[in-house]
């Protein structure tokens, strides 16, 4: 009789224990966090990756050591008086402009260029009449503070009104050196050819300089 009490009564502390753990309450809210601990020393440094490879060198630009300014004159400017080039009878017209300086003289040239029927020429500029019978010719020279035009035909001098403006560059380059016995003016169109410039082409000229028609 004992015995089967003792069996009975531990059937009831099995059963008290899991009405325990089944009437366990819900999980609570989860508690602050704990404070930072100190942050720990910085690891060494890695090994250096390899150095990239070099690109190729881009192309060389354009020397930029010329000095470019441009003298604008129009027909309509133009008063001629008559005089002589060369011996020979002719219109002259001096304009007056003090960028023509020493510099110019110097170590530039002035390119001159006259445009008729909205075409550019280079100066001297010679042509004949209709007939053939009659050569005319415009051309410019210049000194300190002055640059001159002359224009004059076979029968004497020449009033070329279809030309209805003048262009004149004045071009300085202070790393020309000319040859002895060389004037700096040759020494500037040498430069210019070997740079595949036609000094004869106002385009081709006004486009290396940068300018815009």
């Amino acid at each position: 009789m004992k015995k089967t009490i003792f069996k009975i009564g531990n059937l009831l502390f099995i059963f008290a224990l899991a009405g325990l753990f089944a009437c366990e309450g819900p999980e609570g809210p989860q508690g602050p966090e704990g404070p930072q601990g100190p942050e720990g020393p910085q690891g060494l440094q890695g090994p250096a990756g390899p150095t990239g490879a070099t690109g190729p060198q881009g192309p060389a630009g354009e020397d930029g050591n010329a000095n470019v300014t441009i003298i604008n004159l129009l027909y309509e400017d133009i008063t001629w008086t008559v005089d002589e080039y060369l011996g020979r009878v002719a219109n002259t017209y001096s304009l007056t402009d003090n960028t023509i300086n020493q510099d110019i003289i110097d170590h530039g040239t002035v390119l001159g260029y006259c445009t008729i029927d909205e075409m550019w020429i280079s100066l001297p500029f010679v042509w004949t009449n209709e007939a053939g019978t009659e050569l005319m010719c415009v051309l410019h020279s210049y000194a300190l503070n002055t640059v001159t035009l002359y224009a004059f035909c076979s029968s004497g001098v020449l009033d070329p009104d279809g030309i209805t403006e003048y262009r004149f560059l004045l071009i300085t380059d202070n790393t020309i050196t000319a040859a002895k016995g060389e004037s700096s003016e040759k020494a500037i169109i040498e430069k210019l050819t070997k740079a595949g410039v036609d000094v004869t082409n106002y385009y081709d000229v006004m486009d290396y300089f940068g300018f815009i028609y």
